[in-house]
């Protein structure tokens, strides 16, 4: 009888925690979500253009990305149009994803996600792989991205 029982509990637990998860990933904000999979699809296809009115208006990003830039800057829209052109020529990207899980709105408006990307230096490079954290702020209803940086 002791076994069953904790048995029962087991799986109830196992049962919440699943049902948490799916809450968390359910309860992402579609606009929220919509975004990101914008910034997935512009960084798979090397994309620069696309980035660009994900970018705030409403000021600089502040951007720092290890092994692909000089250190850490803060641009304009048009700037990082041209900065990620010459990181995407110069780095093919092979992966690069959000998952659910790594996406927190901290305070309503602000949200932080982490993504895996995967990069392969051109001409005949090896794999580097980062993760990358994006801050992103709500402005007129619409997600924009104010921070883009590595994990050291």
């Amino acid at each position: 009888m002791r076994k069953a029982m904790s048995t029962i509990r087991r799986a109830a637990a196992a049962l919440l925690v699943l049902c948490a998860a799916g809450a968390q990933a359910a309860s992402l904000d579609p606009a929220l979500s919509t975004r990101l999979r914008r910034i997935e699809t512009a960084f798979r296809g090397g994309d620069a253009a696309s980035l660009r009115p994900i970018f705030t208006g409403n000021g600089k990003v502040r951007v720092d990305l290890k092994d692909v830039m000089d250190g850490p800057g803060s641009y304009g829209p048009s700037q990082l149009e041209v900065i990620f052109g010459r990181i995407f020529d110069e780095n093919r990207t092979r992966e690069f994803h959000f998952r659910d899980d790594e996406v927190t709105v901290s305070t309503p408006g602000t949200a932080f996600a982490r993504g895996r990307w995967v990069r392969k230096a051109r001409p005949g490079g090896t794999d580097a792989t980062d993760t990358l954290t994006f801050t992103l702020r709500q402005e007129s209803g619409d997600w924009r991205i104010h921070e883009i940086r590595s994990s050291r």
